[in-house]
This record gives structure tokens, C-alpha cells and sequence, in this order.
């Protein structure tokens, strides 16, 4: 899970999440003077820093580039054991939400460009398939696969296992 976009939200989302300004939340993060921030804190301890937080920057309102950071689900889960009382219960809430949210987004999966790329793939695999002496219906079960992988909608009948099949398939 090296992706960025994986699961995570800015700081900046954190913050008004738990309803306190970006700059008491980097500050927590990065430290101040007088005291080490919980980055310092983990890096130390070589906790792997970027399981829960990954620097990064925004661009604000008035064109400047700040700096921020992107906190992963561990990230927010961290945070939110650090945080008491009714905000804390809030941002847990929140946050569990936002990523429950993220998870189970639809993707979608855009509609190919070449169709008829698609279909000789299709026609290519088939045949290797009839070759080999694989059933027609696995060759069906094959081009579902790579249309539905290339956003290309079958009838929901489209594969129909032999009854002979499915014979087999109960005992």
C-alpha cells in the first residue's frame, strides 16, 4: 500500500475534523520549540513515520505553497488516541467515517478506447483456448472477464454453464 491516494486525508482535513486550526495540528506533528513533535518522537524510535504520516504541501488562498501532511487511517487512529473529551470522540467518528467512505467508493472502470483491440484479444485467447480443449463456455467466462476489466457491459446471461456441468458442480 505505497499509493499515496490509498487512504489518506490532509492535515488540513484532520484539523477541521477535530475542529482546531491546521497550524495546532502541524505543531503537534512537527514540534515547537520547547517541545518534540510526534514525528520527532517516532522517527526516533524508527516507527516508520510514513505508515502514519507523509509530508506533503497545499497551495493557499493566496498562492503560497504551505506545508501539510497526508495522515494515513494509523495516522488518524493515533491521533485520535492522543485526543480527549467530546472532540476526541468527534474526530474518531469522523474520521472512521471518511475512511470507511474511501473504502468502499465504486470504482470505475473507464470505458475503453479500442474495442476492437479488446476483441482480438478475445478472439486471440479464444481460439488458444479451443486449442487446448477448454470448454466454450470457459472461453465465455474468459471474454466476460476481459470486458468487464475494460468497462464493456455483457447480459448477465452471457456465460451459461452446461448442465452436464453443473451436475458435477452439485456432487
Amino acid at each position: 500500500m505505497n499509493d499515496l491516494k490509498r487512504s489518506t486525508i490532509t492535515s488540513l482535513e484532520v484539523a477541521e475534523m477535530m475542529e482546531t486550526d491546521h497550524s495546532k495540528i502541524m505543531r503537534k506533528l512537527e514540534g515547537s520549540k520547547d517541545r518534540r513533535g510526534y514525528i520527532a518522537i517516532l522517527s526516533e524510535a524508527q516507527m516508520g513515520v510514513a505508515d502514519y504520516f507523509i509530508k506533503s504541501s497545499y497551495v493557499d488562498a493566496q498562492g503560497k505553497e504551505r506545508p501539510c501532511y497526508e495522515v494515513t487511517k494509523l495516522g488518524c487512529d493515533f491521533l485520535a488516541n492522543k485526543s480527549t473529551g467530546e472532540k476526541g470522540v468527534l474526530f474518531t467518528a469522523r474520521y472512521v467515517k471518511r475512511f470507511y467512505e474511501m473504502e468502499h467508493q465504486v470504482k470505475q472502470i473507464p470505458i475503453t478506447e479500442h474495442p476492437g483491440e479488446v476483441a482480438n484479444l478475445i478472439k486471440v485467447l479464444s481460439n488458444r483456448m479451443d486449442k487446448q480443449g477448454s470448454s466454450p463456455y470457459k472461453a465465455c467466462e474468459m471474454a466476460q472477464m476481459i470486458c468487464s476489466q475494460y468497462g464493456i457491459q455483457l447480459p448477465d446471461d452471457f456465460v451459461r454453464i452446461p448442465e452436464y456441468e453443473q451436475l458435477s458442480l452439485q456432487y
